[in-house]
């Protein structure tokens, strides 16, 4: 079998995804892939020497991201280098992270994804050819994959080596569909950046589940709490699954496709599941259409994403996190939905 044989046959059941590119420095980029489900971290560094085509890539990503703000610009320049990367590394990659028939892919648990095997590469070039060289650095230099939050509730807690990981949400944060105890559930994780976010998230739902309105406002019921195994602190949340095809914001035709009454139905419950909301002191934080999300089951609206923030365009900057700005997301919510 030739070289792009045996290229196509791992690319066959392939998946690759870049989660990151951080910059330390002017003169360093760390990029960090997972590929089938382990993680690769691949450090590429400028050199003394000007003329160097890896120095000059590297140069071109800097500038656009601290200088120029220029996103077409980040973008080429970071896809190109990983193409470099990839050109020079795919064989190690491939021994390390082989493709797996989807036919025969065993169950994945939340722990592993998590915690998947991590990979160190530096990326060396003499100039005209480029190469990849593994480091075993003795622990990680990017810190925790995940960090504690603060509980106090009797909710069951579960390991996250038992937890059944199914898919990841999209946007930002962790979030997961997962299966726990014969459950689907909603999976929310403290990841470094995000942990803010996920404790406000699990404070709302607590105080909405301790209120005389538990039952009448339209958000997620907190199920329990997602523990690392190797000791008893709390790295996650653990929800009640919404099951969904779409939200408000992207309906299927957009929101002219839907018919007056059913936009008026929602309309109704949102308005209503807001104003119960701030009779017991919680703010939405984040509201706007795409937080909506639509039971296929029951058509009725279910407000998410509690963990705070706002949106330009749905909250104005200075109202974020205030009753103030949940009104005025309200008000524009409404309009979008025409009633």
């Amino acid at each position: 079998m030739g070289i792009d044989e045996d290229q196509a046959a791992w690319e066959k059941n392939l998946k690759f995804r870049t989660q990151r590119v951080d910059g330390e420095d002017d003169h360093r980029l760390d990029f960090f892939f997972l590929i089938n489900d382990k993680s690769f971290i691949v450090t590429v560094c400028a050199t003394p020497d000007s003329s160097d085509s890896i120095t000059q890539l590297v140069s071109r990503y800097n500038q656009a991201f601290n200088e120029d703000d220029d996103d077409e610009e980040i973008q080429k320049a970071q896809g190109e280098i990983e193409d470099i990367i990839c050109d020079a590394g795919w064989r190690k990659f491939a021994c390390l992270a082989p493709a797996i028939e989807k036919d025969n892919s065993p169950p994945i648990f939340l722990y592993s994804v998590l915690n998947p095997e991590t990979f160190y590469f530096r990326l060396v070039t003499d100039g005209e050819n480029a190469d990849l060289i593994q480091e075993h650095p003795a622990e990680s230099p990017h810190g925790p994959a995940y960090l504690h939050i603060n509980i106090t509730s009797d909710l069951p807690r579960y390991v996250a080596r038992e937890i059944q990981f199914k898919k990841k949400f999209m946007g930002l944060g962790y979030n997961a569909h997962v299966f726990v105890n014969g459950q689907d559930m909603c999976c929310k994780i403290a990841k470094p950046g995000y942990a803010k976010a996920v404790q406000r998230e699990y404070e709302c739902l607590k105080k909405i589940a301790d209120s005389e309105y538990a039952r009448s406002i339209s958000a997620p019921a907190l199920l329990g709490f997602v523990v690392d195994g190797g000791d008893d602190e709390i790295i996650g949340i653990l929800e009640e699954h919404i099951p969904h095809a779409t939200n408000v914001g992207r309906c299927e035709g957009g929101i002219e496709a839907v018919a007056s009454g059913r936009r008026a139905k929602w309309a109704q419950q949102i308005k209503r599941s807001i104003e119960m909301l701030h009779k017991i002191g919680i703010v939405w934080g984040d509201g706007k259409p795409e937080n909506v999300l639509v039971n296929h089951e029951t058509d009725n609206c279910c407000l998410i994403d509690f963990g705070g923030s706002w949106t330009e365009g749905w909250v104005d900057a200075e109202l974020r996190e205030t009753k103030e700005g949940d009104e005025q997301a309200l008000k524009r919510i409404l309009e979008f939905l025409a009633v």
